[in-house]
């Protein structure tokens, strides 16, 4: 496991490369495990947005030293993106390269839901230069789709893809959920299926959490549904793994599978502890060694921004202790693991190295001359082995 160990080169405090996330805070309905930040469609409430959001991209790309940064991914996500106009996402667009220096080779993924993409939705987006498709499928089994609370109908949600790829998309990721109330390994076995019969060049395989502030979270507290097993939940990871491995859709990350070459760029970032600017309400940043989040609100976030300031709700300028755990716990999703000189690093912290230690002899990691990364033990409870090594 040979793997690169340096940071990216600064300048004035500033890496010369950057990613871009952009919160898109707008749903036509909220499904029952969604946690993310969104309001109702809205038309008044989206012009707002958008003028707010045209101000907040003025006001970074004034600042000393932005300018001079390349960027080589845009994450456009939500909410749903594409319930916006094609007119307003092209706007969007336009100021984002008008405001950037975006690089020739600029990953620009957008998230759609498939009831969404109509053709001319579909060609709009492929001619504006987006080169990444994450559509939220979640399930092809019409009673889970139900349960789950998403908009569109399996037809749709079938249909959807088939209008991206016939618009020319080779980049399409699809968002699947297991872990469900009711769901059983062959039904995951036929959701599996139906996405593999789509050809996608990436797959996100999430296991349902409850989040404070949804549905499910709400009838949980009420004693209407149980959590899965982590034991038997981890019998859906194995039924994935039994029907994506031969099909060259290889494990990278903890939830992410992808054909050679296609990996998630964006995603990558967080991963590997590189910097992006978060814009939108919500939107989270980390930029020259700070970390920080945009006010979860729309009228606040464009209170803000009308009176010329930035919409951030909070900031903490992290030591380079706190970046040396961070890049490590965040890494360490990545199947790769994380190289060796960032263990040694952080392992100056006596306090930190015992924690470490102990994950090794409890087998939750697997140490060797240039590497560390999780086990398959591990990676059942890698938000354990996080917590534990912040």
């Amino acid at each position: 496991m040979e793997q690169k160990s340096e940071r990216p080169r600064k300048h004035d405090g500033l890496t010369d490369d950057l990613g871009i996330y952009l919160h898109v805070p707008f749903c036509v309905k909220r499904c029952h495990f969604c946690a993310f930040y969104l309001v109702l469609h809205n038309r008044q409430r989206v012009e707002t947005f958008l003028q707010a959001l045209e101000r907040e991209i003025a006001l970074y790309a004034s600042q000393p030293g932005m300018r001079g940064r390349t960027v080589s991914t845009v994450y456009v996500g939500g909410g749903t993106p594409t319930v916006l106009g094609s007119g307003q996402l092209a706007t969007i667009f336009s100021r984002l390269k008008s405001g950037f220096s975006l690089s020739e080779q600029c990953e620009i993924t957008v998230e759609a839901t498939p009831e969404s993409l109509t053709e001319q939705y579909a060609d709009f987006l492929q001619q504006a230069g987006v080169t990444r498709l994450s559509i939220g499928v979640q399930s092809f089994d019409p009673r889970e789709r139900t349960m789950l609370g998403l908009s569109g109908t399996m037809a749709e949600a079938i249909s959807g893809v088939k209008i991206a790829k016939q618009a020319g998309f080779s980049n399409i990721n699809l968002d699947l959920i297991y872990g469900n109330p009711g769901q059983t390994v062959q039904s995951w076995e036929m959701t599996l299926t139906h996405a593999l019969e789509m050809d996608p060049s990436h797959l996100s395989l999430y296991a349902l959490s409850l989040e404070k502030g949804t549905r499910f979270y709400t009838e949980f507290r009420r004693g209407l549904f149980e959590v899965m097993d982590p034991d038997h939940e981890a019998c859906f990871l194995q039924q994935a793994e039994t029907q994506l491995e031969p099909l060259q859709l290889s494990r990278y990350e903890l939830s992410n599978w992808a054909k050679p070459g296609f990996a998630c760029q964006h995603n990558l970032r967080y991963w590997k502890g590189l910097e992006y600017l978060g814009l939108g309400p919500s939107a989270q940043s980390y930029v020259s060694e700070s970390r920080y989040g945009n006010v979860s609100s729309i009228e606040h976030y464009s209170k803000r921004l009308v009176a010329g300031q930035l919409p951030i709700a909070n900031r903490e300028l992290l030591t380079q202790v706190q970046q040396d755990k961070e890049r490590i716990v965040f890494g360490l999703r990545l199947l790769e693991g994380v190289p060796i000189d960032w263990v040694r690093q952080a392992s100056q912290d006596e306090v930190w190295a015992t924690s470490f230690t102990a994950l090794v002899k409890e087998e939750y990691l697997f140490q060797t001359d240039t590497g560390v990364q999780l086990t398959r033990k591990g990676r059942q409870f890698a938000d354990t082995v996080g917590m534990r090594l912040l």
